[in-house]
């Protein structure tokens, strides 16, 4: 059984900038793993959709990794 298929939303990870910069204390992050969750890949490619206008290079890159997931970075240790 996986994550994405019991349990509620809970506190688990914790995000830090790789840039340095501060992370906005107001902000709230929700972190997906679209490499193996069909659930996720759904929810990034409807972001995709939705940021498209407003930056298609950030779509576009949205929809390879989840084609070629291996491209890029796996952002964990």
């Amino acid at each position: 059984m996986t994550r994405q298929s019991t349990g509620g939303f809970e506190d688990r990870f914790r995000v830090t900038r790789t840039d340095g910069k501060p992370v906005r204390p107001e902000a709230r992050y929700i972190v997906l793993d679209y490499a193996g969750d069909p659930h996720a890949q759904k929810a990034i490619e409807a972001y995709a959709d939705s940021i498209e206008a407003d930056n298609p290079q950030m779509a576009a890159d949205l929809r390879d990794a989840l084609i070629n997931p291996g491209k890029y970075p796996k952002q964990h240790d």
